[in-house]
């Protein structure tokens, strides 16, 4: 593959990024004259554009010379799922790999940590105001025979 003509390009990535909030969602932007048109592989399997099925959905907008793609992911991936998006036109290709690291195990520490904190927290206090209801028992309460009065004096 040589140049392209004067005043054409090859597909090239401008852009790419991952966000997670209530779903995964991945973004590659390409650049090419004639504009590129891309697709997107989750580990050995394509995935058609503007496809949805019920763990994933792909859009694409095109706004010529650019192509910008999104994938969306519903269902929190496997640990080292591969994506791949891959921008192409008669002048060049160009591919993004992103390997995925599922979010679970960090989700279940997170939630355990966070419980075990708010645990010992609402344990320090139930003791604290045990102990602080107790004090004046132990002062006021009549001598038992065999023990001491304690005297805060």
């Amino acid at each position: 593959m040589g140049q392209p003509p004067k005043g054409l390009e090859p597909a090239r990535l401008v852009s790419s990024s991952c966000s997670w909030k209530k779903i995964l969602q991945c973004t590659c932007s390409f650049h090419g004259v004639p504009t590129p048109s891309v697709q997107w592989w989750i580990e050995s399997h394509i995935v058609g554009v503007d496809s949805t099925n019920d763990s994933h959905r792909v859009n694409s907008t095109i706004l010529a010379p650019w192509n910008n793609t999104t994938i969306s992911l519903t269902e929190l991936p496997k640990m080292g799922t591969r994506l791949l998006c891959e921008g192409e036109n008669e002048y060049g290709n160009y591919s993004m790999s992103i390997v995925l690291m599922s979010i679970k195990s960090y989700l279940i520490t997170q939630n355990f940590i966070s419980g075990l904190f708010q645990g010992l927290i609402c344990g320090a206090i139930v003791t604290t105001l045990l102990f602080l209801c107790l004090i004046p028992l132990m002062t006021y309460y009549p001598k038992l025979p065999g023990t001491s009065k304690i005297s805060w004096s």
